[in-house]
């Protein structure tokens, strides 16, 4: 599997169907193997070539325990960005 955007979800839905998971660095398999033509099936048979070469790079995947971790300081960077947005407009409509 790729590591793209929502790469979790479906880690988590074939965790316990499958036997190992590898998920694929983008960057470094970009490098190994550009083509011309980019479809999901291109891509998913050029995976599958790399994995039976043993040649996919793989990227780190976190355990849960550290993803759920990561996923609440998101949120909380998230929250303290918003609050800081507030506040400066409320100091920029008290200034006026």
């Amino acid at each position: 599997m790729e590591a793209c955007y929502g790469w979790p979800f479906v880690y988590d839905a074939l965790e316990g169907h499958a036997e190992s998971i590898v998920l694929s660095h983008p960057k470094k398999t970009k490098a190994i193997a550009s083509a011309r033509i980019k479809t999901d099936k291109v891509d998913a048979t050029v995976l599958a070539q790399l994995q039976g070469m043993d040649f996919l790079p793989a990227a780190y995947i976190p355990e849960r325990k550290v993803r759920d971790l990561r996923d609440l300081l998101r949120h909380r960077a998230y929250l303290v960005r918003s609050r800081t947005g507030l506040k400066n407009r409320v100091h920029a409509t008290r200034s006026r």
